[in-house]
């Protein structure tokens, strides 16, 4: 998006909301064109305009409220818990002998919320009341913190994301603790 279209953003807002007056229009421009420079005009101008016409609070939006907007219109449509644990359930039924297999065939953010194939094998041999309270209830919550954890990477400008792949690549090689140690002994 260049910082002429994020401009025209601003005039849409300021005309929507008579009460919405930015004390420094270059740079209120200037934020809104760094974190909105990644995305097409024409996609973050929907979503301005869905966020418009569906808002009854009377504020405009900050940026934040504008992404979200936009990534709820263009994210595919997420499993809700319900459906997310009748995966599981049915890779629990089948889960004593054949649990890779079942885990494998897992979407990949309920198979985050299992954990591994091992769960599911330890599920398979519990009795089908604690499945179906405990396992359940503690399966949907960790599966909701899941989402909202995608939903948040989602959101992210592409430099931050990449600096977090960095420092999580880092952890998983051990060449942050080796750094941290290295410091410490120094």
């Amino acid at each position: 998006m260049t910082r002429e279209e994020t401009k025209k953003l601003i005039q849409v807002m300021c005309a929507a909301y008579p009460n919405y007056r930015p004390t420094n229009l270059t740079d209120t421009v200037d934020v809104w064109h760094l974190m909105l420079e990644e995305y097409d005009y024409k996609n973050i101008a929907l979503a301005l305009k869905a966020f418009i016409s569906t808002d009854t609070g009377g504020f405009a939006p900050s940026v934040g409220q504008v992404l979200g907007c936009y990534h709820s219109l263009t994210a595919p449509e997420e499993l809700n818990e319900m459906q997310a644990w009748g995966y599981v359930a049915k890779a629990i039924r089948n889960g004593i002998y054949a649990a890779e297999e079942e885990f494998a065939k897992l979407p990949p953010e309920v198979r985050e919320a299992v954990g591994n194939s091992g769960n599911i094998r330890e599920w398979a041999t519990m009795d089908t009341g604690s499945i179906h309270s405990v396992v359940q209830s503690n399966f949907m919550r960790t599966y909701r913190a899941v989402l909202a954890k995608k939903n948040q990477m989602i959101r992210l400008p592409r430099d931050v994301k990449a600096m977090i792949a960095e420092k999580e690549s880092k952890r998983l090689t051990g060449e942050g603790g080796r750094e941290c140690l290295q410091i410490m002994q120094a």
